[in-house]
This record gives structure tokens, C-alpha cells and sequence, in this order.
């Protein structure tokens, strides 16, 4: 029942991400900020969890560790790079993520969890 549920999310968010209206996304120009403590949400609804991303950034490269709150596949140490304003990650489980849009103050994109916002902790 879950898997089917999760299924769902991941399908209802490739939809609204294909329907977003923001600015696209873009690998040129140079690596967007992205080091630092972040916390958010990933899912829809009842079927969320609670995001934690902290990152350590050394040009385009980037490495740290995500907490997905229930989801022990989708957490652990994570290394990636940041092309323009994508951010690609990988755990050291071999999952990846796709790639995600950095702002000043929000991380955004599709985890296995489902859509995930986050925003930069103070």
C-alpha cells in the first residue's frame, strides 16, 4: 500500500514539476550557493517526512549528509555538484537524486520521497 501511495507522489509531482511556472532550471553560469544547513519537507500531504540536507561546498563540488525522516534508504552521506543552479546528489548507497534547483534561500526538486522544499536553517 505504501509503495503504491509513494508511486502516486512521485507520478502527482513529475506532473506539477512539468507544470511549474519559475524560471528554468539551468547548468550554465556559475555554481549557485548551496553549502550550508537546510530543512524542509518531501512528500504530499499525509505522506511526508521531514527533510534535513547539510552541505559543504568547495567550488562546483559539494559534499554532506541528508536526513529523510523514515526513509533510512534515502539518508546518509551525500556528495554531488552544483552546475549553474542544478544540484545533482548522490548517497554513498549508490541512490541518486535528480537534479534539484537552487535558490538564494530554497532547495527544490523530486526525491524518492517525493517533491522536496527546502529552505536554507539559520
Amino acid at each position: 500500500m505504501l509503495r503504491t501511495l509513494m508511486g502516486a507522489v512521485l507520478i502527482v509531482a513529475a506532473v506539477a514539476g512539468c507544470a511549474s511556472t519559475n524560471a528554468p532550471a539551468t547548468a550554465s553560469g556559475p555554481p549557485a550557493n548551496a553549502g550550508g544547513k537546510w530543512s524542509g519537507w518531501a512528500g504530499v500531504g499525509a505522506v511526508s517526512a521531514p527533510v534535513s540536507l547539510q552541505l559543504t561546498q568547495d567550488g562546483a563540488n559539494v559534499t554532506g549528509n541528508i536526513d529523510v525522516g523514515g526513509a533510512p534508504d534515502l539518508s546518509g552521506p551525500v556528495s554531488g555538484t552544483v552546475q549553474g543552479n542544478l544540484l545533482s546528489l548522490s548517497l554513498s548507497n549508490g541512490r541518486s537524486f535528480t537534479p534539484m534547483t537552487v535558490k538564494p534561500d530554497q532547495i527544490s526538486g523530486v526525491i524518492g520521497a517525493g517533491p522536496v522544499s527546502l529552505r536554507r536553517a539559520n
